[in-house]
């Protein structure tokens, strides 16, 4: 009978500690990706792609819209819909007037990149890796510390152009070695 009491308790424990483990996962729900392609579909923003990466809790917006209203109004629905995950807003704004406007955030990119890399020399984060699109700078990699991981990302912020920083850095303490990678942020 004691053995059948011990038995059950451990059980009823590991089942309590899992859900409390669960809880903090970045995902909302199993049909967020359908959900939310509807929803941009009846806005009217069938050239807006999406892309879940669910391990790090980061929705990556796509595509091209004809202006910034659309582009803002795509976030917002992202957003609404995926309120545990990061939004990163890569979509580009091509005007139908203006063909030459997708070179022209190309060149805007490579400049951030230009920019950001001499910025993380002098600062020496060697182990922080980027990519540039759109004007959204996403930083991966590891750093020592934190504090580190947000003066990265405050280095990427003040890039002249920057629109977002999805900061995906991970800190090496002892903590992560024992926990889940920290879930990215974003900024601006």
């Amino acid at each position: 009978m004691k053995y059948l009491k011990a038995t059950l308790a451990f059980v009823a424990l590991t089942s309590l500690v899992s859900l409390l483990g669960c809880s903090g996962e970045a995902l909302d729900a199993p049909y967020l990706k359908t959900s939310l392609r509807i929803s941009l579909d009846e806005a009217g923003l069938q050239d807006v792609t999406e892309n879940q990466d669910t391990e790090k809790g980061v929705i990556t917006l796509g595509g091209h819209v004809p202006n910034n209203s659309d582009k803002a109004h795509a976030e917002s629905i992202t957003k609404s819909r995926a309120v545990k995950n990061v939004v990163s807003n890569q979509i580009a704004v091509i005007p139908a007037d203006q063909p030459d406007a997708e070179r022209l955030e190309i060149a805007t990119d490579k400049t951030i990149g230009e920019n950001l890399t001499i910025a993380l020399a002098q600062t020496k984060f060697e182990d922080v890796k980027f990519t540039v699109k759109n004007a959204v700078v996403t930083l991966t990699g590891d750093v020592d510390t934190k504090s580190q991981r947000a003066q990265a990302q405050k280095i990427a912020a003040g890039i002249t152009s920057v629109s977002q920083v999805v900061n995906e850095l991970q800190a090496r303490t002892i903590a992560r070695y024992f926990l889940q990678n920290e879930p990215a942020t974003s900024s601006i």
